[in-house]
C-alpha cells in the first residue's frame, strides 16, 4: 500500500528525547504500512546516527543526515527529498506524540484535504521527560513541582552531572500512564493560545513545525523551505506566507496530539531573528503590512496586540472615515520596516515620521490611536 503521510523529524544532538519520539510512533493506532518516519539529521555528534539504526521500529524508518551542520530549513529539505508520502507531517525530534496523532489528523485531511493542519495552539503543553543539569532555577523549580505532585522526584536529580531520564521509551510503549504525570501547562498565556487559533488575520502563522501537516505537493510547488534561514527563527513562518500567498488555507487540530518535551530554554535560541526578518523583507519586500509589523511588534513577544493591530488597520480602510488614517498607518509600518532593514537614512526617517504625526493630531478614531502607537514605537528604531 501506498505510504499516506511521511513524518520528517529534523534533529540535531537530541538524542534522548528523540527515542521517546520514535517511541511514540510505536503506539500509533493509525496503520504503519501507510506512514513513514524519516530522521533528518544535521549533524549531530550525540550518538543519534546509531541511536536511530539501532531503534527496532514497526514502521518504516528512514535515516538521512548532513555531515555538517547546514541549518534547520536545508535538513528539512534534506528529509522532504526523501519522503514519499501524500502528506508531509514535521514533527520535532522533542515532541512525543499520543497514539491518536496520525488518525487524528487524517481525520482532518478528509475534511480539508488541501489545507494546512496545526497542532498548535493546542499540544503546546511542556512534558519533564528528562532532567538538565544546566535547567535554569526557575526550570529546576517547575520541574521539582511537576514531579513532587505525581510523587516521581527524586533528590538525587539535582546532584546529576548529565541528562537524567523521568520517563523511559518502555513507559510510552507499554503506555504507563508516566507520561500524563509529568505534563506541565503551557506558558503561553491562554490570550495568545486563542490568537493563533483565529485565522481571520495572518493565517499563516499557524505554521509551527513542532507539529504540523501540509501535502507534500504543496511544498514541492513553492520549493520547501528557504535555505538561507540557517539560524533559529522565522523559517517556518516564511514558509507559511508562502503557502498562504498559493490562497491554501490553514486549520487548527482542536485535539492534544502531543506533549513538548521540556529542555533548557537556551536550546530553543533566539525566537525572533533580526538577520532572517531581513532576509524576508528582502525576499517580499515592503507591500505587505503583516510582515512589516514584525519591525514593530514582534509576535513573539506580543502576539495579541500584532493580530488586533492588523485588524485595525483592515476595518480602518472598510471605512471612509477612518481610510486616511489606515493609509497613515500603513505607511508608517512600511517605512519602519524599511528602516529596521536599512538601517540608515535617519534624517529622512525621522522626518517622514514628524510629517505623519502632524497629519494624525487630532484624530479620534480606533485607527489614529494605533497608529500614534505606532510612530512612538517607530521612533524608538532610531533612538
Amino acid at each position: 500500500m501506498a505510504i499516506r503521510y511521511s513524518v520528517i523529524i529534523p534533529t540535531y544532538n537530541r538524542a534522548q528525547q528523540l527515542l521517546l519520539t520514535l517511541a511514540s510512533f510505536e503506539t500509533q493506532t493509525y496503520p504503519k504500512q501507510l506512514f513513514e518516519v524519516i530522521v533528518a539529521d544535521d549533524g549531530s555528534t550525540d550518538g543519534t546516527k546509531e541511536m536511530v539504526e539501532g531503534f527496532k521500529a514497526s514502521y518504516p524508518l528512514i535515516y538521512v543526515s548532513h555531515q555538517e551542520q547546514r541549518g534547520r530549513s536545508a535538513v528539512r529539505n534534506l528529509g522532504l527529498r526523501r519522503a514519499k508520502g501524500l502528506y508531509i507531517i514535521f514533527c520535532d525530534a522533542d515532541f512525543v506524540v499520543l497514539p491518536e496523532f496520525i488518525r487524528i489528523v487524517s481525520r482532518y485531511h478528509r475534511k480539508y484535504p488541501k489545507s494546512v493542519l496545526s497542532g498548535i495552539p493546542h499540544s503546546w503543553d511542556d512534558a519533564f521527560t528528562h532532567y538538565y543539569p544546566d535547567f535554569s532555577p526557575e526550570e529546576k523549580e517547575q520541574c521539582r513541582n511537576i514531579l513532587t505532585q505525581s510523587n516521581l522526584w527524586n533528590a538525587d536529580y539535582e546532584a546529576a552531572n548529565e541528562i537524567t531520564p523521568i520517563i523511559t521509551p518502555e513507559d510510552i510503549l507499554h503506555q504507563t500512564g508516566a507520561l500524563s504525570k509529568v505534563v506541565s501547562p503551557t506558558r503561553v498565556p491562554p490570550n495568545t493560545q486563542k490568537q493563533f487559533a483565529t485565522t481571520d488575520v495572518a493565517p499563516w502563522m499557524l505554521l509551527v513545525t513542532r507539529c504540523v501537516a501540509i501535502r507534500r505537493s504543496h511544498l514541492i510547488r513553492i520549493g520547501g523551505f528557504n535555505e538561507r534561514f540557517v539560524l533559529y527563527g522565522l523559517e517556518d513562518w516564511d514558509l507559511g506566507y508562502r503557502l498562504h500567498r498559493l490562497k491554501i488555507p490553514f486549520y487548527c487540530i482542536k485535539e492534544v496530539v502531543g506533549y513538548h518535551q521540556e529542555h533548557p530554554t537556551y536550546l530553543r535560541g533566539n525566537v525572533l531573528n533580526t538577520e532572517n526578518l531581513r532576509i524576508m523583507y528582502e525576499t517580499y519586500g515592503f507591500n505587505d503590512s503583516s510582515l512589516n509589523l514584525f519591525a514593530l511588534i514582534p509576535p513573539s513577544e506580543d502576539f495579541e496586540t500584532y493580530k488586533n493591530t492588523l485588524r485595525v488597520l483592515r476595518r480602518g480602510f472598510r471605512s471612509r472615515l477612518t481610510r486616511s488614517s489606515a493609509l497613515l498607518l500603513r505607511r508608517t509600518l512600511r517605512i519602519a520596516a524599511k528602516q529596521f532593514y536599512d538601517q540608515s537614512h535617519t534624517h529622512a526617517y525621522k522626518k517622514s515620521l514628524h510629517l505623519i504625526k502632524k497629519k494624525a493630531e487630532n484624530r479620534k478614531s480606533r485607527v489614529a490611536h494605533v497608529l500614534r502607537e505606532m510612530l512612538v514605537k517607530s521612533e524608538k528604531l532610531v533612538e
